[in-house]
């Protein structure tokens, strides 16, 4: 209770902070994904943090990617620990070498396969070697020999065809195509697809920006994100304010307005801290708006992390803390 108290107190000064110290900060982050097929799994991918755009506006999602890039994106969204040795492979030596040794060690790549001992790093990779080290990330590699890795890939679904029919095993994939197939992996195997914990502003901010649901703008303030659906400049029309606190390891979020766009916005959220239990959390938050202030305290867990929530003594302002 006393955390949930201290937690209003840090709202109020967010209200009462002067409009010198805030940043406004636009519309969604790459400006090339905008009306893309895969934009909801790129902007996830990129605000859980196992890939990278190439400038912050720009993520070029019909390039083709690299063997060396897949097996880094795969090896951060699965959470593998990296193993900076030295490998079998003669050209090993570069910014991927832990990423390539990683590989090896959890059996993703497999020397064999490659020819006179080189992996080719910077080679396009093609859609059947991004079948074979997803299908080995999910632990489904014997069925793969035994049947047909793109065969299995498209079965689990971590892989769709094209409208012939065929799967295009010989085709270069795209970073589009290589964010979806990791998606779909981690989807399969039930990981949480929240792989990073946003910490700073920027970190949140991107995490706002990837939210399907969101619209308008948000803007930074002493560490606070404040999110405006209305798509203003003006500091009072965030009505939804959600930071990371360092020392307690905590996230805040404050819904000031119960309207359906922040309602949306706060299932959003929740999905991505509480990726198999996010309805459970959503039910909770809804049942704490409904109530009366004086008896509002919940106190819970969901998918090993807490959740805390309480309405405000204005009887309409509901803050959700969410613990480590």
């Amino acid at each position: 209770m006393k955390k949930i108290v201290q937690a209003f107190m840090v709202a109020a000064l967010l209200v009462s902070m002067l409009v010198t110290t805030q940043v406004a900060v636009g519309a969604a982050a790459f400006t090339d994904t905008k009306t893309h097929w895969a934009k909801a799994e790129i902007d996830a991918a990129a605000a859980q943090g196992w890939i990278k755009g190439y400038t912050s506006a720009s993520f070029k999602p019909d390039a083709d990617i690299t063997r060396a890039e897949f097996l880094k994106s795969l090896v951060a969204a699965m959470k593998y620990k990296l193993e900076d040795t030295d490998t079998p492979f003669e050209d090993d030596k570069g910014w991927f070498r832990a990423y390539i040794a990683t590989g090896l060690k959890q059996s993703v790549i497999k020397i064999g396969e490659y020819k006179e001992l080189t992996f080719e790093p910077n080679r396009k990779i093609t859609r059947e070697e991004i079948a074979r080290m997803t299908l080995r990330a999910a632990g489904k590699d014997k069925e793969g020999v035994a049947f047909g890795y793109l065969a299995v890939a498209k079965q689990i679904k971590i892989m769709s065809g094209y409208p012939d029919g065929t799967l295009g095993g010989n085709k270069n994939a795209t970073r589009a195509e290589a964010v979806v197939m990791i998606t779909n992996t981690l989807n399969y195997i039930n990981l949480p697809v929240s792989v990073a914990y946003p910490k700073s502003e920027k970190e949140l901010n991107t995490l706002i920006h990837s939210l399907p649901s969101f619209k308008g703008n948000t803007m930074i303030s002493r560490g606070s994100v404040g999110i405006n659906s209305k798509g203003t400049d003006v500091f009072e029309d965030n009505t939804i304010w959600i930071e990371y606190d360092s020392s307690l390891k905590q996230t805040f979020i404050f819904i000031y307005e119960p309207t359906d766009a922040n309602k949306a916005i706060v299932k959003d959220l929740l999905k991505f801290y509480y990726p198999i239990s996010y309805e459970k959390a959503y039910s909770t938050y809804i049942k704490i708006n409904g109530m009366d202030y004086k008896n509002s305290n919940i106190t819970t867990k969901y998918d090993g992390r807490t959740f805390e929530g309480y309405k405000g003594n204005s009887n309409k302002t509901v803050g959700i803390v969410i613990g480590a």
